[in-house]
């Protein structure tokens, strides 16, 4: 399909460029970041030892890393598409969700603790605990619960048009990278025992320095995804399922059934 200029600088919005290496890189949250941003870091020349860049990447997120559509034009950035080395990272879209959750149950930083407010507030502004409304509390986080974080991601699902309200922590790989417009060089999957070799074999293409070693992810897994999915209803793993499923199509990931999910 044809896209206006605007339309095409949204599809680019998220991807971060390294202009020494010629690298551009699609981050999706939960799916290999923290790592890959410590790896843009040290490309860029920002930090020269994993430890430094890593504190930076866990307490400043994407601070100093630049941003694809902030400094080009359209012109620019089809040609650096065509030209640099373009490369993303994905994971399993349901385990990904969980994952998701379980930090964001932690609720020791700002966003995670707005997140929460929100979570309570949508699901009927009542305390998560008790049958009553009342304030948000400490506790809020930590008592969340599966089933709720669920109707609070899938809220907007169904309208098209609300996709741009998606935070990135879980919004669908397809939405962030948009793969179909995107012809990317590297697919890192990161639920294959290959994850540290392909993720090595990116950094021989970008000349990264010999020692610059990317961490083994964790990888979905099995069991501990569907004790979670055991929490919903039909209707909220229906919900979803169908808002993952593009996902499922362009990454080749099989579809959790719920027979499957309720044997686990």
């Amino acid at each position: 399909p044809s896209f206006t200029a605007r339309e095409k600088m949204f599809l680019y919005k998220d991807l971060v460029v390294d202009e020494t290496h010629r690298a551009i890189w699609c981050p999706v949250r939960k799916s290999g970041t923290t790592s890959w941003r410590v790896a843009m870091l040290i490309l860029n020349g920002m930090f020269s030892n994993v430890t430094a860049a890593l504190n930076h990447a866990i307490h400043h997120d994407f601070q100093n890393l630049t941003r694809m559509s902030a400094k080009y034009n359209e012109t620019d950035i089809e040609h650096k598409l065509r030209h640099d080395v373009n490369f993303m990272s994905y994971r399993e879209p349901l385990g990904r969700v969980v994952s998701d959750y379980k930090q964001i149950k932690v609720g020791n930083t700002e966003f995670r603790r707005k997140v929460c407010r929100r979570v309570v507030a949508h699901n009927s502004k009542t305390s998560i605990t008790g049958g009553k409304t009342e304030k948000i509390g400490i506790n809020a986080c930590k008592n969340i619960t599966f089933s709720q974080f669920v109707n609070y991601v899938t809220r907007f699902h169904w309208n098209r048009y609300k996709y741009l309200d998606f935070n990135g922590h879980w919004k669908p790989t397809h939405l962030v990278c948009h793969p179909c417009h995107v012809d990317y060089d590297y697919y890192i999957d990161l639920e294959k025992p290959t994850t540290v070799e392909d993720s090595s074999f990116v950094l021989k293409a970008l000349a990264a320095p010999q020692w610059l070693k990317l961490p083994r992810e964790n990888p979905s897994g099995t069991e501990p995804k569907y004790s979670f999915l055991s929490q919903l209803s039909a209707t909220q793993f229906q919900r979803l399922l169908s808002l993952y499923d593009k996902d499922y199509e362009i990454f080749n990931y099989q579809r959790p059934c719920r027979s499957e999910r309720l044997d686990n």
